[in-house]
């Protein structure tokens, strides 16, 4: 009796088990699509220019030191040491209420022990003044889109959208 029992509970299990693995192997997709919009819907955005107001009397200013923590020197990255700069200068404009440090040079090294990255910033402290829409007539569309190309797959000229007009 327990013979036929238990062949009847393994047969069940090993039956149990392969229906559980073959759902386990099935995988479903399904798409739908719509037909999209058409004209294309798009933003044209004109250039807003401003100048840069440098404040402390146009000296260069030194801000820092800036302590980050690392595990060791041995693994960092680059883009761990470029991230810790643009912290530490995001904390030197904050440190003298600018929008900007002009011409901004880095000092980075770690603590005798290696586990700190130490980040100093010296630049020139800015805000920007003088907003205004970019206007052909001043010459900004020229310097511009030589700044800022933008190369469009509808308008291969190498110009934007709206700067074209």
């Amino acid at each position: 009796m327990w013979k036929k029992a238990f062949k009847y509970v393994a047969a069940v299990a090993i039956l149990a088990c392969a229906g559980v693995g073959q759902a386990w192997g099935q995988t479903q997709f399904e798409q739908s699509q719509s037909r999209i919009i058409e004209p294309k819907q798009d933003v044209y955005i004109k250039p807003l220019v401003a100048e840069i107001q440098i404040l402390e009397g146009q000296v260069r200013q030194d801000y820092g030191p800036y302590q980050y923590e690392i595990k060791s020197v041995e693994t960092l990255t680059y883009d761990q040491l470029e991230n810790f700069k643009a912290r530490a200068l995001y904390r030197a404009a904050r440190e003298a209420d600018a929008d900007i440090i002009v011409a901004a040079t880095f000092n980075a090294h770690s603590d005798e022990k290696g586990k700190y990255i130490i980040v100093e910033v010296s630049g020139f402290p800015g805000k920007y003044v003088n907003f205004r829409t970019a206007k052909k007539e001043d010459g900004d569309y020229e310097w511009i889109t030589t700044v800022y190309p933008y190369m469009d797959r509808i308008n291969p000229t190498g110009k934007t959208k709206a700067l074209s007009n």
